[in-house]
């Protein structure tokens, strides 16, 4: 499962339009950033949580694609996105550090559990596994959602 940093809330509807189901973008110099290197891990079926400016988590996506969008940003980056539909949802938003702290989570890029500059994707691997969301078929966990259950 991979924490997504969006903590300055890009309008993915604005920006790609033509692409729907946007969960994610990111630009060349930042791929080229060691601290983003989890990028890689994320294929098709991953499961994603986005964090935005609230610096709260809610919203699980499965991710069903990643590509390169033709779009720059002002620095002349090629962005790249991936997309996928909301899979689950807490039943109740829980700040960052709250949840990361509860779950024992440590991670050098994430000192007292925020975001440090630069780093916008972690995979958290099986950390989360027993959070339970709320889906369209009742409440499950997100080791039931990996595993298809």
């Amino acid at each position: 499962m991979f924490l997504l940093n969006n903590i300055h809330d890009r309008g993915y509807a604005k920006i790609y339009p033509s692409i729907r189901h946007v969960a994610f973008d990111i630009s060349e110099s930042q791929l080229n950033n060691v601290k983003n290197r989890d990028w890689v891990d994320i294929v098709k079926g991953s499961i994603v949580c986005v964090v935005n400016s609230t610096r709260k988590i809610s919203t699980f996506r499965r991710i069903d694609e990643k590509r390169p969008t033709g779009v720059v940003d002002e620095s002349g980056n090629l962005l790249h996105v991936i997309t996928g539909p909301v899979i689950g949802k807490l039943p109740q938003d829980v700040d960052m550090r709250t949840l990361l702290t509860n779950y024992g989570i440590s991670h050098p890029y994430l000192p007292r559990n925020v975001f440090s500059i630069g780093f916008n994707v972690v995979n958290l691997r099986e950390a989360l596994d027993a959070l339970a969301l709320t889906t369209k078929n009742g409440m499950k966990t997100l080791a039931e959602l990996k595993s298809g259950v």
